[in-house]
């Protein structure tokens, strides 16, 4: 029997990923990223189990759509330590699929048009600013049941009108009452829009400062160990003050030090080298990335 779950409300604690909204979101699924699997373990550990799957539920806007998870059955003996492959899958015909459609019809028009002009070409489409949308997943009580609160693109323009007067380190900082320091004229909503959306974002962050085991990804090494203290902090590549973008592929954890060097700097990142490359020539490649390799 689905339990009743049709709020929302005193997920913080659940919170699992946010995800872009791209043509996979829209028509057959999403994969899990691998720095946070380990929140699947104790949500429920059968599903971790290599090829296994099951049928789960999808609690969007009060409503239940049917989905399965799944475990990917590749061959391992092909892909030696490779990590398992955990997906949320549906068909394009399923209403998850079209009820996702529905409430984010911008992107998937944007994104239909831009199949249609690239034909085969297999080169990404990245959303523009002014239509990113979005999902937040979380997990649930019940280990058959998930729940995705959809951010269409309306949430996105009003974020962003909160967001403009902020710098990205003022962001990025962790104590939460110096988000409106340089705007005293802040509104009550737009102070709660902006923790409610830092405490998602603070949940990304402690799941990446896990999977790492708080090890600075440009140097792999543990700063402060000898100390008995690990001190590192969260960048993102595209600065979310303008991206908006909470995805943990757009997260790095790095030291304070390559940190402050990076925003005075604002040197491109290349994904495919995983590597920032500063004006000057210089370059900073980053030692551990596997989680930016999971899509």
């Amino acid at each position: 029997m689905i339990p009743v779950i049709t709020s929302m409300d005193n997920y913080d604690s659940s919170f699992l990923l946010q995800k872009n909204v791209d043509w996979s979101l829209l028509n057959e699924g999403l994969t899990i990223p691998v720095s946070v699997c380990s929140l699947f373990k104790a949500w429920d550990a059968s599903i971790l189990d290599h090829g296994q799957s099951k049928d789960i539920k999808i609690l969007i806007d009060g409503e239940f759509y049917e989905a399965k998870l799944k475990n990917q059955d590749f061959e391992q003996s092909k892909w030696a330590g490779h990590k398992d492959v955990i997906q949320i899958r549906y068909n394009r015909q399923s209403l998850l699929a079209i009820k996702l459609r529905s409430v984010f019809k911008s992107s998937y028009d944007y994104l239909s048009i831009k199949r249609q002009e690239l034909g085969k070409s297999k080169k990404p489409i990245i959303l523009p600013n002014n239509i990113r949308e979005y999902i937040r997943l979380f997990i649930t009580s019940s280990s058959d049941v998930l729940c995705i609160d959809c951010c269409p693109v309306s949430d996105y323009q009003q974020l962003a009108h909160t967001l403009s007067r902020i710098p990205e380190e003022i962001y990025e900082q962790d104590e939460d009452e110096k988000f409106f320091m340089l705007d005293n004229n802040a509104t009550i909503e737009e102070k709660e829009q902006l923790v409610k959306y830092r405490k998602i974002d603070r949940s990304i962050i402690q799941n990446l400062k896990k999977f790492y085991n708080y090890r600075d990804e440009i140097s792999g090494e543990k700063i402060g160990d000898e100390y008995g203290d690990s001190v590192v902090e969260a960048h993102h590549i595209d600065y979310f003050t303008q991206s908006q973008n909470n995805d943990s592929t757009n997260i790095i954890i790095i030291s304070p030090n390559y940190h402050r060097i990076i925003h005075r700097n604002n040197p491109h990142f290349n994904r495919n080298k995983f590597q920032f490359e500063f004006d000057n020539g210089e370059t900073l490649k980053l030692k551990l990335y596997e989680h930016l390799q999971m899509k």
